[in-house]
């Protein structure tokens, strides 16, 4: 699916108490996978977490446009995890992000609680003046990332709302061989070496993906 208009991608970092947890991943589970099934214009869902405990979380979603997003809000499914997740959070902060590139497998995933998934959450401060230089260098490394690597799940960019040099990427591999392949390719090197002068600061965080659910082959660029 070619995104011709600007999809609706968002970031939510939830703190859960470890024993509740489980039941966060479970409720997760079902929600994701009763509206990727139900709605084809929910795109993109996955919740990790951080910590061994399962303390510190992260939510990415993505929707095919505002209105479809807020028919999802209204759907029978949303509002009984909303319900759960509310009386599980400690705390939770969620930001919309512009996206700047969306790429998925054609096929659909629908991942559970056992997996051996691996995804990267990476926080990237690019320096002023340096934000196309930047957005040609990584752009162009995960479109190719995508297409030539088999291990590669998803990948995903977005830069905060008005804060267009504060850039956010999820990526999501098979499995932990996967991502060091990955880390080894001609494309990745390049990528490294293209934008070395352009990254102020970053920030890598590895997610352990309690639930993975997307549409097939999903592609958005700008």
């Amino acid at each position: 699916m070619r995104l011709e208009k600007v999809p609706i991608l968002r970031l939510a970092k939830l703190e859960i108490n470890p024993e509740d947890h489980i039941k966060f991943a479970q409720a997760s589970e079902q929600y994701m996978s009763a509206s990727v099934k139900q709605e084809e214009s929910t795109l993109f869902l996955l919740t990790g977490h951080e910590d061994e405990a399962g303390y510190n979380n992260y939510a990415i979603s993505c929707f095919q446009d505002r209105a479809r997003y807020k028919k999802h809000n209204e759907s029978n499914s949303t509002k009984k995890f909303k319900d759960i997740a509310m009386q599980l959070l400690t705390n939770h902060v969620e930001v919309e992000l512009q996206p700047e590139f969306i790429s998925t497998k054609p096929d659909k995933l629908m991942v559970g609680n056992q997996n051996d998934y691996v995804v990267y959450f990476t926080e990237i401060g690019v320096q002023l003046g340096k934000g196309d230089e930047f957005a040609n260098g990584v752009l162009r490394e995960m479109k190719t990332a995508v297409e030539k690597e088999e291990g590669i799940i998803a990948m995903i960019a977005g830069t905060i709302l008005n804060q267009p040099n504060e850039w956010l990427s999820i990526e999501v591999y098979q499995n932990d061989v996967a991502y060091q392949q990955h880390l080894k390719t001609k494309h990745f090197k390049r990528y490294l070496e293209a934008t070395k002068y352009c990254v102020e600061s970053k920030g890598l965080h590895l997610l352990k993906p309690d639930c993975i659910a997307d549409q097939s082959e999903i592609f958005y660029r700008p």
